[in-house]
């Protein structure tokens, strides 16, 4: 019986780089959810959806995948990849559903749309990152498309989408917390704190992933290996 891709329990400097990283996504997170809270209003499920969405579910589904010390380490990269699937349908979820909330917000208050940064780096963010997920579906069923195009090309155009949209919800969510709303809520100092917090943990999720995306790429782009 063959024992490759089984993997022993995660060591205990890949644990602790596991907590660490939960710690700083978990953190920020649950503050939000304390000012969204402290002035409870229809708007304020705008930010809740959009912490909970980006900060829990879909860095975690990142890091399902590409994550050393996760809780189903046992399992094989095929249900860490469908477990990565559900939490970013989940996460993906709450993102329309925060975007429909302030859609409505707007409206009641019969404000323009899309006329800040924040909004306008939102809407690009979701846009992509419905893309990333068609590109996700392919490179999972990739018997679709082949071989009129390679597997790989697939696999590392959703591997680098998805780094660069990792990055761009972190910063979305980050730019949040400088809007007007944030300066009746929050505090400048809660604010730097989530600020730092989500940066270290986007940094500490994309390190596999971006070092990943670099090994295929060369392997795609690079020139072929030659055979004696």
């Amino acid at each position: 019986m063959s024992n490759e891709g089984n993997k022993g329990p995660p060591s205990a400097i890949t644990l602790g780089f596991s907590i660490l990283t939960h710690f700083l996504l978990v953190a920020p997170v649950i503050y939000i959810l304390v000012v969204a809270f402290r002035n409870y209003s229809f708007f304020s499920w705008h930010p809740i959806c959009m912490s909970v969405g980006v900060g829990l579910l879909i860095t975690e589904a990142v890091f399902s995948v590409s994550g050393e010390a996760y809780i189903s380490w046992k399992l094989p990269r095929r249900n860490r990849v469908t477990i990565h699937w559900i939490l970013h349908t989940i996460g993906l979820t709450l993102l329309g559903i925060g975007f429909i909330i302030i859609i409505v917000n707007k409206v009641n208050n019969n404000k323009f749309h899309f006329t800040t940064t924040h909004s306008q780096l939102g809407l690009t963010t979701i846009i992509l990152s419905v893309l990333v997920a068609a590109f996700g579906i392919l490179a999972n069923n990739t018997v679709w498309i082949y071989p009129r195009v390679r597997p790989i090309l697939i696999k590392v155009a959703h591997a680098c989408g998805g780094i660069g949209m990792t990055i761009l919800l972190l910063a979305t969510l980050i730019n949040g917390t400088y809007s007007h709303w944030w300066h009746h809520s929050g505090t400048e100092t809660g604010r730097d704190l989530v600020f730092a917090s989500l940066f270290f943990a986007g940094v500490l999720i994309l390190v596999k992933p971006i070092l990943g995306a670099v090994s295929r790429c060369r392997v795609v782009f690079g020139p072929p290996s030659s055979e004696s």
